[in-house]
């Protein structure tokens, strides 16, 4: 058997099946913890139906990805820091939502909790990636041959580049099958970048999240039996951005990630915008995907318009290689 098909379609398959078997015994787990979606009065009113539906379930995705990542771990050195920037991202999602859903605490971690749990996180792995790798910090800029290594600055950026693209991926966890469809498109991305160049630690890492992330979808997409939560859509930040940093391309993120970009930029002109006038809205709702929705838009559309815009800037991204 070729290493092709143990760097690529096993992973995918070992990693779905892993998601599809777990997945029903998961989500009775966390209807038992009572692990329920909680909308709010004041959204839409389409969205009421998901009060009760468990959330967390982002363990669905993360549990295959640790059990097929940590199996090629030991001979692919690109594993493990995008293990640490997923895991730890993960984690303080799951106090987030263990404290909320669990505790009944709607305020969940406080903002200086989660940025302190988020900055030491980065920290490990950035320390992970100068220490313990010959992988570097430096950036890859799309469609040119340039590298950009701003030295000891290249930390506080891949910090708020971590941050930017956790907030993204959170903001787009809103509608049944959202986020992990964007998501799924873009670890395919990233695994036919780490083909192009030659990274088969990145390419193993990309192909677990695909399949894990497809296999999360049968229960996820509408309507939906699960909801990944804080625990999930703060991993898939991670994730992003640790994938794209073991390839050199955390700029690449402003393209294949823009619906993250989206929905964050939706949220801050939307609160802005609020405040500024005393009260008057750009968009009917944010973030973005609820001014759709408030549009007309069901909640298939727009997923699978979003999923169609990511794919097709994939395809750009693929040609800023």
């Amino acid at each position: 058997m070729s290493s092709y098909v143990l760097r690529t379609f096993i992973p995918v398959v070992v990693s779905f099946m892993i998601a599809v078997i777990t997945g029903p015994a998961i989500i009775n787990e966390l209807r038992k913890l009572k692990a329920g979606q909680t909308e709010r009065k004041e959204g839409l009113a389409s969205h009421q139906k998901k009060t009760g539906t468990p959330t967390m379930g982002g363990i669905i995705f993360l549990l295959p990805l640790l059990v097929v990542g940590l199996f090629y771990a030991p001979t692919h050195k690109e594993v493990i820091p995008v293990l640490i920037l997923t895991f730890g991202f993960g984690f303080l999602g799951f106090l987030d939502d263990f404290i909320k859903v669990v505790k009944k605490d709607n305020l969940g971690l406080r903002a200086w909790q989660k940025f302190l749990g988020q900055f030491v996180v980065s920290m490990a792995f950035a320390f992970y990636i100068e220490s313990c790798t010959d992988l570097s910090l430096a950036m890859r800029v799309p469609f040119t041959d340039i590298m950009l290594d701003f030295g000891f600055w290249n930390i506080p950026i891949m910090f708020f580049i971590a941050i930017g693209t956790a907030n993204g991926t959170n903001f787009t966890d809103g509608v049944d099958g959202l986020c992990a469809s964007v998501t799924a498109v873009i670890a395919g991305f990233f695994g036919v970048a780490a083909i192009a160049y030659g990274s088969d630690g990145a390419q193993v890492v990309s192909c677990v999240m695909l399949g894990a992330l497809l296999g999360y979808l049968v229960y996820n997409v509408y309507p939906g039996k699960v909801m990944m939560g804080d625990t999930g859509s703060l991993a898939i930040g991670g994730f992003v951005t640790g994938i794209a940093y073991v390839l050199q391309m955390p700029i690449f993120i402003a393209i294949v990630g823009f619906i993250y970009m989206f929905e964050v930029i939706s949220v801050m002109l939307q609160v802005s915008y609020f405040k500024l006038t005393n009260g008057k809205r750009i968009f009917r709702m944010a973030p973005i995907h609820h001014h759709f929705e408030k549009g007309g838009w069901s909640e298939t559309k727009v997923v699978n318009v979003f999923t169609t815009v990511t794919i097709l800037l994939c395809l750009l991204a693929y040609i800023g290689l």
